[in-house]
């Protein structure tokens, strides 16, 4: 009797056909006894519940806590990096407020859109936006990071300059971050922008930057640049550190006018 009524409350809720039914099942993995229900619903589609098994509920717990890792993961990296964009206009750059000006940006803003869109952190590509100053480099890459974020993945966005002056605070004894802890998150964030790629450096710098590209061997991220490919790479220790960041990398030349100097009129 009360398995006829809770069959009633069950096929009520789903108000779909009923095709296939089978009870006292004994699953493989929880090892739970089940009642086995398979529904038609009313768009065609076809539902399965298995009344008694645990199976999908510990499957959702661990996908929670999965989640819960990787958002405690993101807090970490944003409270560590949260000075990393002092610029206004980054800090409010996405894909709806960037205006491209020509084809040619146009159809680069639609490649990072596409990237974004279709961004997995096991299947990872990187992109080298290259081009003048002031086109929107950084702008389109901002608004990579800001879409993969709401995805629940970790991004982080750091110019040359900062990525180097991040790794000097670990030296500072009022930072709490080491400098292999600061290693470990560049190497486990999602994806890694590193805007404005070869700006000069010193030794300490370059060093860094070399550590980096072993690092980031294998993973997703985007470089933007206003260098040329042989300004990248005009001597030996260049040549290899660029070769590392080129692997599985898609090259987007940008061509436009500063549109930050588009009002200017001498």
């Amino acid at each position: 009797y009360l398995k006829s009524i809770n069959d009633i409350d069950l096929k009520s809720k789903m108000r779909s056909e009923l095709i296939e039914e089978q009870y006292n099942l004994k699953c493989d993995k929880c090892k739970n006894i089940y009642s086995y229900h398979k529904f038609r619903k009313s768009d065609g589609t076809i539902q399965i519940i298995r009344n008694g098994c645990e199976c999908e509920s510990i499957e959702k717990g661990k996908q929670s806590r999965s989640q819960h890792k990787a958002n405690q993961k993101r807090l970490n990296i944003e409270k560590v990096f949260k000075q990393s964009m002092m610029n206004d206009d980054l800090l409010k750059a996405e894909f709806d407020n960037y205006k491209p000006t020509n084809k040619n940006l146009l159809e680069a803003k639609q490649i990072l859109q596409k990237y974004a869109a279709n961004f997995k952190p096991d299947k990872p590509k990187s992109l080298l936006l290259q081009g003048s100053y002031g086109i929107g480099k950084s702008h389109l890459a901002m608004s990579v990071v800001r879409e993969v974020k709401k995805k629940g993945y970790t991004a982080l966005f750091l110019d040359v300059t900062e990525l180097v002056k991040a790794y000097r605070n670990t030296y500072n004894k009022n930072v709490a971050m080491t400098e292999k802890e600061l290693d470990q998150m560049i190497r486990d964030v999602d994806l890694l922008v590193i805007d404005d790629y070869g700006t000069t450096v010193n030794d300490y710098g370059n060093e860094k930057l070399f550590s980096l590209t072993d690092m980031r061997t294998g993973k997703s991220n985007i470089i933007t640049t206003n260098r040329e490919a042989l300004e990248l790479s005009n001597n030996d220790d260049k040549a290899k550190r660029f070769s590392r960041l080129m692997k599985n990398t898609q090259i987007i030349k940008m061509h436009g006018t500063d549109y930050r100097l588009k009002d200017f009129k001498s």
